[in-house]
């Protein structure tokens, strides 16, 4: 049985190729209508197999492509990511410098300055805890920096410096636990020592008298009194809140720093130093 259907089979296809061969003869010594009923028989009976045969070659070819364009493909999409990286970069880098420029340009010209000196620093290290705030910047005693001096930003005093090297100086910031700053209120002129807390603690304000009238809103400013550390009318902090605590000698005021000190990329050195 296996025998006669594998004859059968060599038979078949001998007659298919017979069929193929004399379909492309005649079709070399022009068409007629019998050719061209011989031939649409024979397409008839080949088109399964070509059929076949491409359902089966189809997706190999398919595989080979893709391999080939695989590559291509994934250096493509490395070149776009990187592309991608490299404009977000831009972007991010020029709002940095957006903001670097505004903080320079809030520098210049600060109204409670007047006619002072000053030193533009850029800041270097911000060293920030529960017990102490201290910055330090990329200026120092080259450039006529001193022990003492104020030191401010854009809303007003940002601290003092504390100690200097030829090309950097250590600055204590207001709200450092060592701070003691002499104040006094806008409008009232009432004074105060300013106290600093350090950490996220508002500013303190002492020894002013119990149940004095003071508004939340209101500034203390530098008081530039005879033997004071720093000049007159320096904003040092906006009151937050003030009440006269029972049976105490005291207000009980807090104040919100005027300088922004979570922005101190550039402060500016004032070269001031208190008359002895």
């Amino acid at each position: 049985m296996a025998t006669r259907r594998s004859r059968r089979s060599i038979t078949t296809l001998a007659i298919l190729l017979l069929v193929s061969i004399t379909l492309i003869a005649l079709d070399g010594q022009g068409s007629s209508s019998v050719t061209a009923g011989i031939r649409g028989v024979g397409s008839t009976i080949l088109s399964p197999v070509v059929s076949v045969v491409n359902v089966v070659t189809r997706p190999v070819g398919n595989l080979f492509a893709g391999a080939i364009n695989y590559g291509s493909v994934n250096a493509e999409n490395a070149r776009l990511r990187a592309t991608i990286g490299r404009l977000e970069q831009a972007a991010t880098s020029k709002s940095y410098n957006r903001q670097q420029l505004a903080q320079l340009l809030a520098l210049q010209h600060l109204s409670y300055l007047s006619s002072l000196p000053t030193v533009t620093a850029q800041t270097t290290l911000i060293d920030v805890s529960n017990f102490a705030a201290t910055i330090e910047i990329n200026k120092g005693t080259h450039e006529g920096i001193a022990v003492g001096m104020p030191v401010v930003g854009a809303g007003g005093l940002v601290g003092k410096v504390e100690s200097t090297t030829g090309t950097s100086s250590t600055v204590r910031l207001v709200t450092d636990g060592r701070t003691r700053i002499g104040a006094a209120l806008e409008g009232s002129g009432t004074l105060g020592i300013i106290r600093g807390q350090a950490g996220d603690r508002p500013l303190s304000v002492d020894y002013v008298a119990p149940n004095t009238d003071v508004s939340v809103g209101s500034t203390f400013f530098t008081n530039g009194l005879q033997g004071a550390q720093f000049p007159p009318g320096i904003p040092i902090g906006r009151i937050t809140s003030a009440t006269t605590p029972l049976n105490s000698t005291q207000m009980a005021i807090s104040l919100k720093p005027s300088a922004d000190l979570g922005r101190l990329s550039f402060v500016d050195v004032v070269l001031w130093e208190p008359a002895l």
